[in-house]
């Protein structure tokens, strides 16, 4: 997935070690801070430098934590690597007489517990060094805070990482006031802001940080995990392709690949292969994507089975069932599931994807119970990535809010009625039981009634989520989410979307003239006209209280002015009550450009609304830059 390569970033805090180390025992942390000042290239060279220290070489407890975070600077190219611990009998003297250095290294611990996936201890490991540095240590709780946001980014929870994130880059200490950190301090928690930028939509800025890094890593020595160098890259591509540039973001994807090649990171090249097929498949070349999956399965085949790898074929059973080849997928997907369940231990993230496809697989061969399982169980695996963390104020909503929603929502329903055709069967072999067996169908009618009932409110919730109650158009939440995925298919395809604003002229004096009850039934009015005037590619609803959005893909802000005007002069025509003249309404457009966010369009739209209402209302206004 793309942002995979978060958690290798944590090596980068690593390197500021905080000068509470030295409060105790000064000598550990003079000697620890000249092996640093030497710069040390290898595992063989620090130990000759560890040899020759009075201090460091001492068997003490003091010595193995400091050796420790030493040798957390070296063979670690690309992020993924265990770090070597101190002896658990050690740590247990350092916890009662050096606090600080003890969480420190604890770091290092839940490091290790997150490459093996176990994601609940990890959390819960750095938790406890969050706890302790809160008062204690700022630079330490820093460091901490930040881990925990990289953590929650592998996986795959980038709004949880953000909010963790964002506790401390406000209040980021200064590098400077720090006793000793290791060359390149500041350009490693540049690379981090840019990561994070660029996860916030602040890609302008992302990519002035990530460039200057990318420049620095470049020429740093070979001790220096080459993964920073590599971030840099990605953190390019990610805001190039956020600004809409995506031929400079595929450039820098090339660039990235040539660089993992060049240094046989096979991993990173892989990583980038399956970003080239998203890349591909988001621009609608499905068949390039299919074709660059035959041209490099063979290589990957012959690697070792890893995070990387399995995304990699992951895609490829994607391709396989999009191009109707059901043997190869279910070859495909029994070695899918083999790589997931070893002792890799992949996480949940790539089961929820598996196993989406495998319900389109099962679908597509006519076994809807089976694409029904593999669909709840994608569902339970999405779901339980964020049940793995302690932070329950994200609400975990991606699953329903993806494009597969309709067609998933269609499986279920199948579903429902498979379930009713079995009852039938049942209840024309019950005919023949005996009276005893009557009983038993008594049961079984009561337990498909309050499934009914349940399958009857859970549609309801689900219209509740997404409809307006009083109009039956789409509410805010949903409209939102829908012309969001427009702006995205505008900007992969790059065709026109005008976005249309409405407010009813003087709604107000209806509801106080006439009572609210007149007001709500204008309302429902006007929505019945506008859906019956509208595209079914278009997408309208309530935006608050008497206004509305009407999102009109591949149309060009002149056309949307005709549309939005017809629909006007019906409009005028419309009588809900003998009463009330003829209704009018107001409207501002704005036409979707590269790059702009949902937010600012809407402003635009919203100050073209501005202009019809300051020109006397009842007219359609198209947002300029001269107004």
């Amino acid at each position: 997935m793309k942002y995979k390569k978060c958690i290798s970033v944590l090596v980068l805090f690593l390197l500021g070690i905080n000068n509470t180390f030295a409060s105790d025992d000064d000598r550990y942390f003079q000697a620890y801070s000249q092996i640093i000042g030497s710069k040390p290239d290898s595992e063989e060279e620090l130990t000759a430098l560890v040899s020759d220290s009075d201090v460091l070489s001492e068997q003490s407890s003091l010595a193995s934590v400091y050796i420790a975070l030493l040798q957390s600077m070296l063979d670690h190219p690309t992020g993924f690597e265990e770090y070597k611990l101190a002896p658990k009998d050690h740590l247990k003297d350092i916890k009662r007489s050096h606090p600080a250095l003890y969480f420190r290294h604890n770091i290092l611990s839940a490091y290790n517990l997150a490459i093996q996936e176990k994601w609940r201890l990890a959390h819960s490991t750095i938790d406890e060094v969050i706890a302790f540095a809160n008062d204690n240590d700022p630079e330490l709780y820093f460091d901490a805070i930040a881990t925990k946001s990289i953590f929650l980014a592998r996986m795959g929870l980038i709004r949880a990482s953000l909010n963790s994130g964002a506790k401390v880059l406000g209040e980021l200490p200064s590098l400077t006031e720090k006793r000793f950190f290791g060359d390149g301090a500041i350009e490693n928690m540049e690379l981090e802001i840019g990561l994070n930028m660029s996860y916030l939509g602040e890609n302008k800025r992302a990519l002035e940080l990530c460039s200057r890094a990318e420049t620095f890593f470049y020429t740093r020595p070979l001790s220096s995990p080459h993964r920073y160098y590599q971030i840099a890259l990605d953190c390019q591509r990610r805001s190039l392709e956020n600004l809409g540039r995506i031929d400079e973001a595929f450039d820098m994807l090339e660039k990235y690949t040539e660089y993992a090649t060049s240094i046989e990171d096979w991993d990173t090249y892989t990583y980038g292969l399956v970003l080239k097929i998203e890349y591909f498949y988001a621009l609608g070349k499905v068949k390039e994507a299919h074709e660059l999956i035959e041209k490099t399965e063979s290589f990957i085949s012959l690697l070792p089975t890893s995070y990387d790898t399995n995304t990699y074929q992951i895609s490829r059973f994607k391709a396989l069932v999009e191009q109707s080849e059901f043997e190869r997928a279910n070859a495909l997907s029994a070695l899918i599931i083999d790589n997931l369940s070893d002792e890799y231990s992949s996480p949940d993230l790539h089961w929820a994807q598996f196993k989406s496809i495998q319900s389109s697989l099962f679908e597509q061969l006519g076994n809807k119970e089976a694409a029904i399982s593999a669909l709840r169980d994608s569902k339970n695996f999405y779901q339980s990535l964020y049940y793995q963390t302690d932070d329950r104020k994200e609400l975990f909503s991606d699953y329903y809010e993806s494009a597969l929603a309709e067609r998933k929502l269609q499986l279920l329903k199948q579903q429902h009625e498979l379930s009713q055709l079995e009852l039938a069967n049942s209840n024309r072999m019950n005919l023949i039981l005996t009276a005893g067996a009557l009983t038993l169908l008594g049961l079984l009618a009561l337990i498909s009634y309050l499934y009914a009932v349940q399958r009857r409110l859970k549609r309801e919730q689900e219209t509740l989520a997404t409809v307006d109650t009083l109009t039956g158009v789409r509410n805010r939440r949903s409209l939102l989410g829908a012309v969001q995925l427009e702006l995205n298919e505008a900007k992969a395809y790059k065709n026109d979307l005008s976005l249309v604003l409405i407010d009813l002229d003087n709604f107000k004096e209806i509801n106080d003239n006439y009572g609210h009850e007149c007001g709500d039934d204008l309302l429902k009015a006007f929505c019945e006209h506008v859906s019956k005037s509208i595209r079914k590619t278009d997408t309208f609803g309530r935006y608050g209280g008497e206004e509305f959005i009407l999102c009109l893909p591949n149309t060009s802000a002149a056309e949307a002015k005709k549309v939005v005007n017809s629909i006007l002069d019906s409009y005028r025509k419309v009588r809900i009550s003998p009463n009330i003249s003829a209704q009018t309404f107001s409207a501002g457009i704005a036409q979707y450009q590269t790059g702009i966010e949902t937010s600012n369009l809407i402003k635009q739209c919203d100050e073209a609304l501005y202009v019809a209402k300051k020109f006397g209302r009842n007219r359609v206004c198209i947002f300029s830059q001269d107004d």
